[in-house]
């Protein structure tokens, strides 16, 4: 039976083994050409551990007199052992020559780094198989060798960088003592670099006309597609030996260059219509893995031309060991897939949020009067939970009912032009964050500093507005009911733990950032279904319903359909928000996580009506004054989280260089040491 210290001993092993590397004694112990793959796979990989792995020397020095590819230096000492040893240097190139003739190259050089799946999710169960179980080095493909041998983020570096001399070494180390078959090799890469372009240009031609990407092309189709071109173009190109001093081959050339071309402005068109109208993931992985495919071409196209330049050989090689490493990225695939989407998103909810930001005394007073409209509906909402909750009802019939009681509150806020506050900052911050784009300036940075303060101004107003009506609503609508039934809503024992629950000292502030959450994920929901609305051009699809205007008639239905177009994103922020509330902890709770809501404005008023049932007595309690102390705090925790999540999407939207964060981060907090009551009172920046 194993012991702590047998553990302890192999994991450190399993540790150390990620990057550990056989002694080069063991590596001249080279295999038989006539070896199973495996073996000669396996051996070929040591030799990269080897190569990466630093000697005693390059540990001790000092970081200024590191080699800057120590690798470089490990291959010419390679070099020059294996001249001395003749016999070890034919076997190691009758090795790599078998290594080369029983991998297939075409995967490496059609396939790898660009994704072989369909749809964005089959690429991504892919990528997510391959970060966690390697290939077997038995598997008789190049792209099995690259993903299990150049593992390091600087192996495409150090290729790439890779001089005259040493790439003439590796050269002639491949072809050492094989004069005769050396032109058919040659032959053989040339012949399958030329397969992988036609490979890869089938591909590029059957998803750029297919009808995802057809159809969101303006005025280019059918064979004056360049999709359609493609292929022709390419047979005329690759049907020989390149002749590049054959005036009519370059014409031809040059012809089919300018089809590439063509094809990247198309891809660029289909993004122009998808942002217009509406995002498709699918479309956008699509156009994402074509773009991919015709950057493949042009490189392989260059070392298929210039043959004789043998540097182009290691820009070559480097940039398939960066897409292989990029292939295992679940990240990158991510982002390259939903970046159009999170920007459409994040433009959405700037249109919203603009409605939020005053800038002017007027509208600093507007917002204040809007959310002492939406603080009494809230109060309301406060006791209808309380007798939603009262009636016992079965869990799952509770939940639809306080679902229908928040939600239909939150619409209620919306379409009476009242405002919640805590709805606010998943809409503001990427309002905040379009003004990104001109911070370079100083100009520009000065808009944005008096964007955020007005930004901070309003939300502090919101809260106010919410908290200053809420209460005492609550408190008269607990003394309306003491007096018509002679007692309160509920009994002293609930009203402590009702007051419990906003403490600070509990775990109010917790729950007021896993709250803070529900309310960006509410934002993010609306953009996504005004998203799906307008790809699936729902407004017309709601306008020329043939049984919609048979009943209504066209006129109606057309309103309507302008009316969903418009409020589609609003109807879906306030649903979504109430559906969460109500079923976000039940399922963090499935999940083994006991979360539950504070929401500043729904804390208030329960905490104002469980205050009121105690009577005046409660004055004398810490209870009572912690709880106003939680309710100030989980009012912030609120607005800071739901803030930080919409804004950190917007940034990511706009990759803004870090430099530029800094002077934002800066600026504004000077502005808010020179004016701190102008921070929250309108003062002198308003105008």
């Amino acid at each position: 039976m194993l012991g702590l210290k047998d553990i302890s001993r192999l994991w450190r092993r399993w540790k150390d083994s990620r990057d550990a590397s056989v002694a080069l004694d063991s590596l001249l112990v080279v295999p038989s050409p006539h070896a199973d793959l495996a073996d000669r796979n396996r051996w070929l990989v040591e030799l990269a551990y080897w190569l990466r792995q630093p000697s005693k020397e390059e540990k001790q020095s000092e970081p200024a007199e590191q080699v800057t590819h120590p690798e470089h230096a490990h291959l010419r000492a390679l070099f020059k052992l294996l001249n001395t040893r003749p016999e070890v240097k034919l076997q190691v190139a009758l090795v790599l020559r078998s290594v080369l003739k029983d991998n297939d190259a075409l995967s490496l050089l059609c396939d790898t780094g660009v994704a072989t799946r369909p749809n964005f999710w089959g690429e991504m169960s892919e990528r997510i198989r391959n970060k966690f179980i390697a290939p077997p080095p038995n598997k008789p493909e190049l792209a099995v060798l690259f993903a299990l041998g150049f593992v390091s983020e600087h192996d495409a570096l150090w290729v790439h960088d890779l001089d005259h001399d040493l790439l003439s070494a590796i050269h002639d180390l491949i072809h050492y003592k094989d004069d005769q078959e050396e032109s058919s090799q040659s032959h053989q890469l040339f012949a399958d670099i030329s397969e992988a372009i036609h490979i890869l240009i089938s591909y590029i031609g059957a998803a750029g006309l297919s009808y995802s990407v057809r159809s969101r092309l303006r005025d280019v189709s059918g064979q004056h597609s360049p999709f359609y071109q493609l292929a022709k173009l390419a047979e005329v190109i690759l049907k020989d030996e390149p002749r590049l001093k054959d005036p009519a081959y370059q014409s031809s050339l040059k012809e089919f260059k300018v089809v590439i071309d063509r094809c990247y402005i198309a891809c660029d068109d289909v993004y122009n219509h998808l942002d217009e109208n509406g995002v498709s993931v699918d479309t956008v992985f699509q156009v994402e893995t074509m773009r991919l495919r015709l950057a493949r071409v042009e490189l392989l196209l260059k070392s298929w031309l210039e043959r004789d330049n043998i540097q182009n050989y290691a820009h070559l090689t480097a940039d398939l060991i960066l897409t292989v490493q990029g292939h295992r990225s679940v990240k990158r695939l991510a982002e390259q897939s939903f970046a159009l989407l999170s920007r459409k998103v994040v433009e959405r909810s700037a249109e919203t949020g603009e409605h939020y930001i005053a800038s002017t005394r007027e509208e600093y007073f507007s917002i204040l009067k809007k959310s002492l409209g939406g603080g009494a509906v809230v109060a309301g909402t406060v006791y209808v939970k309380f007798l939603i909750t009262n009636l016992n009802l079965a869990r799952f019939f509770e939940n639809i009912f306080l679902t229908f009681n928040y939600a239909g509150s939150f619409l209620l806020i919306q379409f009476a032009n009242f405002t919640l506050a805590t709805k606010q900052p998943a809409m503001t911050a990427p309002a905040l964050a379009q003004l990104l784009d001109n911070v370079q300036s100083q100009e520009g940075l000065n808009t944005f500093v008096d964007r955020a303060i007005y930004l901070i101004r309003s939300q502090a107003a919101s809260v106010f507005g919410n908290l200053a009506m809420v209460v005492p609503v609550a408190v008269l609508i607990q003394v309306a009911i003491m007096f018509i039934i002679g007692s309160p809503s509920m009994s002293a024992v609930k009203a402590q733990a009702m007051m419990q629950t906003v403490s600070p000292l509990s775990g109010a502030l917790i729950f007021a950032a896993f709250t803070g959450v529900l309310l960006w994920l509410s934002s993010l929901i609306a953009g996504l279904i005004d998203n799906w609305f307008v790809l699936h051009h729902m407004q017309d699809v709601i306008r020329y319903n043939r049984r919609l205007t048979m009943v209504f008639g066209e006129e109606r239905a057309a309103r309507w359909s302008v009316w969903w177009r418009e409020n589609i994103a609003i109807v879906a922020a306030n649903v979504s928000l109430g559906i969460l509330l109500v079923l976000g902890p039940s399922i963090m709770m499935s999940l083994g996580f006991s979360l539950d809501v504070r929401h500043v404005t729904l804390s208030a008023g329960s905490f104002a009506a469980a205050a009121t049932a105690l009577g005046w007595k409660v004055f004398l309690t810490s209870g009572f004054w912690l709880g106003i102390v939680g309710v100030l705090l989980i009012g912030v925790v609120n607005v800071l989280v739901s803030f930080s999540l919409a804004f950190h999407m917007a940034l990511r939207s706009r990759d803004l260089p870090e430099l530029d964060r800094l002077r934002l981060y800066r600026a504004l907090r000077d502005r808010i040491k020179g004016d701190v009551r102008g921070v929250i009172l309108p003062g002198k920046l308003l105008k």
